[in-house]
């Protein structure tokens, strides 16, 4: 019976084991999708593939006949958790549901969505098949003959700047046609930006133009190639609007690009500026670094701003200071939008706006406050006159009233900043941090015991566009909650954990219950 007792623990054991390793390994190669084995013709084959991921190779599996997949699986990967993962996850069942490679990338998780096809691609081919019968397109390869290149073609080179660093283009041209592109940037994203330099080069030279779609998931890099091969056109001394650029603005006349109406509105709006108008600078804390102000104003307009922060995220905080100047120049109000996506960046403009205001000796606030009861006040009267009430004379009840009315407004405003005192008095700013994707996330909060008043959350490292859009965006959603459970960032689950956990901690440091935060 004891015997018998060991040998049923041992198979116990074993099973427990098994079990583990079953659960890691689900864990680990995301999910499979595949027909009942009944389904399953006798002429299927299993055959295997391999592409490049973000972290090294990514190795799927497929049973299928010419024509049908029957298994797709991903037997081996080593993406980054919450981003790549997402798509060994999820893309295997789109590929698998609809008998096609030609199914769109999981958010967030373009490069290891394009290994697992390229994969499947692979496997197909592997088996003797035919990958455009299950919506492969072959990518044209460009392949320049030299002895086709004129005399009268020019080679020169152009450079602007990448995600990582430099990108350095040589085009070879004529004045009318491009005949080879060579894009180089050492310091871009591997298997990101590095598409984008493998890639876009061949789609300028087929397509005889700059005008071309970015590469999925690397935007930067692909701008940025296009952009040096517009220097390299126009050091070559060619016309670059016919390859389907356009000359930088501040290198085209007003005249051509308004109407003479609309530049001559300008010109009157330039000089109508006042000779009281002040010009004065102001700085406030972005997401990367200082972002200032300049500000040309007088106690009641904005008349222009124009907004700086060199270490800006590009193309998310970059946004915000070209385009929330203009919003609030347009409504003479720091009271607009946040520009969407760049909500810190935003926030640093109207502080450091607010700020050069306030040392010009201007109150933004009460201008606005004032101009607003003018034309209330403009309004009633005007309504009083159509009506045939207005008169010239107020009855006394009428001063008692508004005496009485003035008095409870001032009691009422008095114990308001009583209260807001007092708040503030309560107020704590404490700093918190923890370990993001890339490395450190720091949180810096201010609160009270039951509110959350401000929420600052920065990370370098963090990757930029998935990272560092929940740096952008969280500290805006658990501000507006007033509650650390919220949604994390689609994409950007790790960045996001880390902003809520070095939040907690903050709290907890300031001597706050953070469980009164998380409801």
């Amino acid at each position: 019976m004891k015997q018998n007792n060991m040998i049923a623990l041992g198979v116990i054991a074993v099973g427990i084991v098994a079990a583990a390793v079953t659960g890691m390994q689900s864990k680990d190669l995301g999910t499979s999708s595949s027909a009942p084995k009944s389904k399953i013709p006798s002429d299927a084959v299993t055959v295997e593939g391999v592409a490049q991921g973000m972290d090294g190779d990514v190795k799927v599996e497929l049973i299928l006949t010419k024509d049908k997949i029957y298994s797709i699986n991903v037997t081996e990967q080593n993406e980054t958790p919450n981003i790549g993962t997402l798509a060994v996850d999820q893309l295997p069942a789109s590929i698998f549901e609809a008998n096609s490679i030609d199914v769109d990338a999981v958010t967030g998780a373009t490069v290891t969505s394009t290994a697992i096809k390229n994969a499947t691609v692979e496997a197909i081919k592997a088996a003797g098949f035919d990958p455009t019968a299950f919506g492969y397109v072959e990518k044209e390869t460009v392949e320049v003959n030299l002895a086709d290149i004129p005399a009268d073609a020019v080679t020169a080179s152009g450079e602007a700047q990448g995600l990582g660093g430099p990108v350095t283009v040589e085009i070879t041209a004529t004045a009318d046609k491009i005949y080879n592109v060579v894009a180089t940037g050492e310091n871009e994203t591997p298997n990101i930006g590095t598409m984008a330099l493998e890639q876009l080069p061949g789609e300028i030279i087929t397509k005889n133009t700059i005008d071309v779609d970015a590469v999925s998931g690397a935007t930067i890099t692909s701008d940025a190639i296009k952009e040096a091969a517009k220097k390299a056109l126009e050091s070559a001394g060619f016309d670059v609007s016919k390859f389907g650029a356009s000359a930088d603005a501040k290198d085209t006349p007003a005249e051509t690009k308004e109407t003479e109406a609309e530049t001559t509105s300008a010109a009157a709006e330039k000089k109508d500026i006042p000779a009281d108008a002040v010009t004065v600078t102001g700085e406030a804390q972005g997401l990367g670094g200082p972002v200032t102000v300049e500000i040309t104003a007088t106690a009641d307009k904005i008349y222009d701003l124009v907004a700086k922060g060199e270490n800006e995220t590009p193309n998310i905080g970059t946004n915000a200071l070209e385009e929330l100047p203009g919003k609030i120049i347009s409504a003479n109000s720091l009271d607009v939008d946040a520009i969407s996506g760049a909500t810190i960046t935003s926030d640093a403009i109207k502080e450091a706006a607010k700020k050069a205001l306030e040392s010009a000796g201007f109150d933004k606030a009460d201008a606005d406050e004032s101009k607003a009861g003018e034309d209330q006040a403009e309004g009633s009267e005007a309504e009083k006159s159509e009506s045939g009430e207005n008169k010239a004379e107020v009855s006394e009840s009428g001063e008692n009233e508004a005496e009485k009315t003035k008095a409870e407004a001032s009691e009422a405003e008095a114990k308001n900043d009583d209260a807001s005192k007092e708040a503030a008095a309560d107020e704590v700013t404490a700093t918190g941090e923890a370990q993001g994707l890339g490395g450190p996330v720091t949180v810096e909060i201010t609160a009270i015991a039951d509110k959350i008043i401000k929420l600052v959350a920065t990370g370098d490292k963090e990757t930029v566009g998935i990272g560092t859009k929940a740096l952008e965006e969280l500290p805006e959603k658990i501000l507006s909650a007033n509650s650390l459970n919220v949604d994390a960032i689609s994409g950007a689950t790790i960045t996001s954990d880390a902003i809520k956990e070095a939040a907690k901690k903050a709290l907890e440091s300031a001597g706050l219950d953070p469980s009164v935060f998380i409801k």
